[in-house]
């Protein structure tokens, strides 16, 4: 049993059955990928890939062997190519050589190629050759490994369709188009007088099963006839297979094909696909998929020359040499760098040691006693004078009531008010005084004047009364001494 699975976009095509001259298919399946993951046979995301993958090939029970990789991707570049015969590793040499102009470099690239025929006269063999980057290789069979599956192969899908193709439907036709339908791509196969003249794949923008879609795909065939205009081909298109789309649509989209000019008839394909009915229409949408069952040849697989690149690259060239002579004396250089600060450390441990057997001495030790005794002992004392210090710096906060305060009162009083003065709290620094005057408005302007001393931090005052006996107004004021206040 054996798999053939298609990239390109979001749509993943498995193809298993029979691989052969003549594939044999058995089962579709299909499934979509991360968005995003993959973009053109460009793998954006292996990770999340490899894992939904992964997850479908083991929900199905896909087989994990004999599994081959369809791979479009517009990393990989096409030619048709006449070449002369010649053994393998030399023809290998001129295809690279037709490569060239892309400006790649040879060992970072493998080919694969598909037989198109020889021609008698001239011994010339026709080839699809196609060049592809070892890096993009690489990613996918890790993608694989890391799912437990080897690949066998991994083939374009443009030379794997053509391929197919040329096994089956050149037989039928001479002059014909291949269409194959995928989603939103569509990709074109022209065949002339029974040989490969030109492949295209377009981008649908319009919604699938609407009259704009089929007109795209009818489109699309505008270019296969601009070629065949500047190639000067006269040959009739005999006949246009269509893979990818229903019975139903077809003779609708016949229409739309003859309305774009182009005379011949439009059928499905169904050659070479499963015997099974059931699978008519599955086989044709995954047709990239189903043409990798056919066996094109080891040269269609890009794995095939791919190891044989890697065996050449193993004879090592000057500039490879000297890389490899600056790796060593690079390493020469760490090893005696790593010396010296091994030899650094030895004696950084030796001093170590000295100092650590010195402070351990039972000399210094009791030093280092009569040290911390002693350092304990300025500590307790200069607590004691920073709390000494702390009680005085309390008390001389506190106000004194001394004569310059009474003479203060005294003398704001005078013109206004005779004042008696009653106590001194010297705990709260508070001086309580009466106040007599014949006007009880010079009592308040006395507290007025008493409010604008900045000996006092805030004046109190209780309700005036009225003493007959005297015929005076008197009132008790509050004054609080402001901090230090008597002590100068």
């Amino acid at each position: 049993m054996s798999v053939s699975v298609y990239f390109s976009n979001q749509i993943i095509q498995i193809a298993v059955g029979t691989r052969a001259r003549k594939g044999k298919l058995q089962k579709v399946y299909t499934t979509i990928a991360p968005e995003g993951s993959i973009i053109n046979g460009i793998v954006m995301d292996a990770g999340s890939l490899g894992s939904h993958i992964k997850g479908f090939w083991e929900m199905n029970s896909i087989p994990k062997k004999d599994v081959y990789l369809v791979v479009n991707s517009n990393k990989i570049a096409g030619k048709n190519l006449s070449v002369p015969n010649m053994n393998s590793k030399k023809t290998l040499a001129f295809i690279m050589r037709e490569f060239s102009d892309m400006q790649r470099e040879d060992a970072e690239n493998t080919i694969a190629f598909t037989s198109l025929g020889t021609d008698k006269k001239s011994k010339v063999r026709r080839l699809y050759a196609e060049l592809a980057p070892k890096d993009q290789l690489r990613e996918f069979i890790e993608i694989f490994a890391g799912m437990g599956v080897t690949l066998k192969g991994i083939i374009s899908g443009e030379g794997s369709i053509i391929g197919y193709a040329q096994m089956t439907l050149a037989k039928l036709s001479k002059t014909f188009i291949l269409q194959v339908v995928n989603g939103n791509l569509v990709s074109n196969v022209l065949f002339v007088d029974g040989l490969f003249r030109y492949y295209n794949s377009i981008r649908c923008f319009n919604e699938p099963g609407t009259m704009e879609y089929l007109d795209d795909l009818a489109r699309s065939l505008n270019q296969l006839e601009q070629f065949m205009n500047t190639e000067k081909i006269t040959s009739p298109v005999e006949r246009i297979y269509v893979a990818g789309t229903t019975r139903d649509d077809l003779n609708q989209y016949n229409q739309v094909v003859h309305d774009h000019g182009v005379e011949a008839n439009c059928e499905l394909v169904h050659t070479g696909l499963s015997a099974d009915p059931t699978l008519e229409h599955e086989s044709q949408t995954a047709l990239f998929a189903v043409s990798g069952l056919f066996d094109q040849g080891s040269e269609s697989n890009f794995l095939t020359n791919f190891s044989m690149k890697k065996e050449g690259e193993n004879t090592l060239d000057p500039r490879t040499k000297k890389r490899i002579v600056i790796v060593i004396s690079t390493l020469v250089l760490m090893l005696v760098l790593m010396g010296v600060a091994l030899t650094l450390r030895l004696i950084r441990e030796a001093k170590y040691k000295e100092a650590k057997d010195y402070n351990n001495s039972p000399s210094v030790m009791m030093q280092a006693m009569a040290y911390d005794e002693a350092t304990q002992k300025r500590d307790a004392m200069l607590a004691k004078y920073n709390s000494i210090n702390t009680v005085v710096e309390t008390i001389e906060s506190y106000p004194v009531c001394n004569d310059k305060v009474i003479e203060t009162i005294e003398e704001t009083a005078r013109g206004y008010a005779d004042i008696e003065i009653l106590s001194f709290d010297a705990e709260q620094g508070k001086v309580t005084f009466s106040a007599k005057a014949e006007n009880v408005n010079d009592i308040y302007k006395y507290i007025d004047k008493l409010l604008l001393e900045d000996i006092f931090m805030t004046v109190d005052h209780t309700g005036y009364s009225y003493d007959d006996g005297t015929g005076l107004y008197d009132i008790h004021v509050n004054c609080t001494l402001a901090e230090s206040v008597g002590r100068d």
